[in-house]
Parts: C-alpha cells; structure tokens; sequence
C-alpha cells in the first residue's frame, strides 16, 4: 500500500510496529522521509539509542528542546533531545537514508503522582528538537483516535463488508 501513495517530499510518522527496514527502504524508495519510533520490537536498535541518549555528557551535545503544558489537573512536561551525529549507530547502514536519533522524556504530574516515559526515534530526516516535538506529538494524536475507535467502538473487529456502511459508521462515531 505504501508503494501506492505519492510520498515524494513527505514525512512518514509511523509508530514502533511499523519500525522495519523495509518501511524505510520503501519510504525513501518513494522519495519520501520517515521518523519511526522505536520500541521492544527493535531491541538492539533501542537499546543503542537508549544507552546513547541516557550517557549525560552526549546527551548534553545534543540539541534540546522542552515545552510544558496543563491540561485539566495533569501537568506534562516534554523535553526531546536529537542529534545527526549517528555514526556510532551500529545498524545505521541497515536503516536506509537515516540521518537523525532522536528521544522525548515525558514527565506527567497529576496530584502527587509522577510518571517519567522515554520514547525513542529515528529519522531520514535531519530534525530539530522542536520538530521532533511536534511530529510525534501529532503521531500520538491519531493514536489517541484509533485507540478511541477500537477500545470504545470495537472498530477493529467490524464485520461489514459493504464500503459505503463501513464509511458512514467510521464517520458517525467520529461524529
């Protein structure tokens, strides 16, 4: 399906299951740039980044930036570190065209609960911290909708097979 769509000058989010070298052979085949994000699929490839980005001198080379919001009773604060230095990457010759590793710390804060998560990615694409910043965070919202539409309306697991129902039913719910 990908090899379908006109991708030339494009960037691909794409979330930690479709992290595969072939995606990424595909996205640049297409003239296109890719950010994936990297997860337990991928264990060496994570596990390089994550040692790489928690070593404080070479996180401290990387470019930094951090946005901070409120959101109800919930404060979150997100700071995304990148870097196009990706020479030490072991695998970086097996991820077509990639030019940046990048990560997001989040930290929430609801009441005196605190929780701290570290995404991984990895980028075709030379990005800015901002940029990271505002991909994933766009990635994170689709997410957010197709978890709403499976959890909530069983969306996944519909049976119809007429196109037209299939598309007025995803579009009330949406509603």
């Amino acid at each position: 399906l990908l090899q379908e769509l006109d991708i030339s000058g494009c960037l691909v989010v794409a979330d930690a299951l479709n992290c595969q070298k072939e995606t990424a052979k595909t996205i640049v085949k297409g003239k296109g740039d890719y950010l994936l994000s990297v997860k337990g699929n991928q264990p060496t490839l994570m596990n390089d980044i994550q040692e790489y980005i928690q070593d404080n001198q070479l996180r401290e080379d990387m470019e930094t930036q951090r946005k901070q919001e409120k959101n109800r009773d919930r404060i979150e604060i997100r700071t995304a570190y990148v870097t196009t230095d990706t020479e030490w990457l072991a695998q970086k010759k097996e991820w077509k065209g990639l030019t940046c590793v990048g990560a997001i710390h989040t930290q929430f804060q609801t009441g005196e609960k605190k929780i701290s998560e570290w995404h991984y990615y990895i980028s075709s694409r030379p990005l800015t911290a901002l940029e990271l910043l505002h991909h994933a965070r766009m990635e994170w919202t689709v997410e957010s909708m197709h978890w709403l539409l499976d959890v909530h309306y069983g969306e996944d697991y519909l049976r119809v097979v007429n196109r037209t129902i299939q598309e007025n039913l995803n579009l009330l719910r949406k509603f």
